[in-house]
């Protein structure tokens, strides 16, 4: 399958918020409970973009056949080498053609340049299909929460894991923003 890696815009509010919309009823996939509207995925692209990569996979046509999305570990300064990481692909992407990975090479890529050092992934402990993802990824699993949170009427546990991208062995410097780092050379990555 022919689409294109490139970096997300507003105007693909609507196409990540149906694409996270569909599994937000699915109590194996996030915790959250009710969708967004269009206009905060607006925001998020937005202001995502000030610090982290937001990209997505566009098919020839246009259709936006998943996404991946950065934002901060934790709140405490010490962390600011560490990104968490959404990735969500469209229910009607075709399956196993390597969508995931095309996505997560090029953010992974974007943040190396930026200067960050981890990506970690809190996953629902019974989403086996992330859980595998992860780990063909090359994540470690790192931590497990029993009954994390409560959803369709049941306790749900998560799964933290990590992968390394920078080298940690030297004191880093601070991340640089998204705009200075040149992002896609040549505007996107084709696949």
């Amino acid at each position: 399958m022919e689409y294109r890696i490139r970096m997300a815009n507003e105007g693909d509010a609507e196409a990540v918020h149906d694409i996270y919309g569909a599994y937000v009823p699915l109590d194996y996939v996030t915790f959250t409970v009710e969708n967004p509207d269009v206009e905060s995925y607006r925001e998020k692209i937005s202001k995502t973009l000030e610090k982290y990569p937001f990209i997505v996979a566009e098919a020839p046509d246009g259709k936006i056949l998943g996404y991946a999305c950065g934002s901060p570990l934790r709140p405490h300064d010490a962390y600011r080498w560490n990104v968490e990481w959404t990735i969500m692909i469209s229910p009607d992407a075709p399956k196993r053609c390597g969508i995931a990975t095309a996505l997560f090479r090029e953010f992974s890529r974007i943040l190396s340049e930026q200067g960050y050092r981890y990506i970690y992934g809190v996953l629902v402990d019974t989403n086996e299909a992330s859980i595998e993802l992860h780990k063909s990824l090359g994540f470690t699993e790192v931590g497990r929460f029993e009954n994390a949170g409560f959803k369709s009427g049941a306790w749900r546990g998560i799964v933290w894991m990590v992968r390394r991208i920078g080298n940690d062995d030297e004191a880093p410097q601070t991340p640089l923003p998204l705009s200075q780092v040149n992002a896609f050379q040549d505007g996107d990555r084709r696949n």
